[in-house]
């Protein structure tokens, strides 16, 4: 049903990324989203994300692209995040079709990268929070593969810093999620999802 609710042409002026606060996550699968956001503002040589007055977290307001965008960090641990988002979205005013999550994503192979507009969890924890507390699953969705354990905990797995060979794919696939924000914001979403999901 999402799909035929959202805009012809969707170009979400809020980018999320994903991840847990603290020096010792800072490399981990699970902060994925992070990182992206870091890579990004080297990549635009933007000025460095700072604590939001009102919502818990750290963020660059940017012109990128002709387009006017917020890079936005939650503070909150990732099981949490969704307090962060729905602060942020109360505060700026913003419709959950305003906004993309860049997260990482146990169903996808490392090294892939899919887009995806609304939708259920699939039990990621910040994903789930997000959608219970915004009240919404109506947003863009930037889903970086890092592939599932061959054994372990999930948990354990996602908290731990990507092997050396998966970390190559990964690299790569964070240079294909700057790659995807800069088709959504020159030419909407339809197109990136065109170009990424194959």
């Amino acid at each position: 049903y999402s799909i035929l609710m959202r805009p012809q042409k969707l170009i979400p002026r809020v980018f999320i990324g994903l991840g847990n606060p603290g020096k010792r996550y800072t490399r981990n699968r699970h902060n994925l989203g992070y990182q992206v956001l870091d890579e990004i503002s080297y990549k635009y040589d933007l000025i460095d994300f700072k604590k939001h007055a009102k919502v818990s977290g750290v963020f660059i307001k940017a012109n990128l692209r002709d387009q006017e965008i917020i890079l936005f960090k939650p503070s909150k641990f990732m099981n949490e995040s969704g307090y962060s988002v729905s602060q942020l979205l109360k505060f700026y005013k913003l419709k959950p079709e305003d906004i993309c999550l860049i997260h990482d994503d146990l169903d996808i192979e490392p090294g892939k990268l899919q887009l995806k507009f609304g939708g259920g969890h699939a039990g990621h924890n910040g994903l789930r929070d997000i959608i219970k507390c915004c009240g919404s699953s109506d947003f863009t969705r930037i889903r970086i593969g890092i592939g599932h354990p061959s054994k372990g905990e999930v948990i354990d797995y996602v908290l731990k810093n990507p092997s050396q060979n998966d970390k190559d794919k990964i690299e790569a696939s964070k240079l294909d999620a700057i790659e995807s924000i800069e088709i959504i914001l020159d030419r909407g979403l339809d197109e990136a999802m065109n170009h990424f999901n194959q």
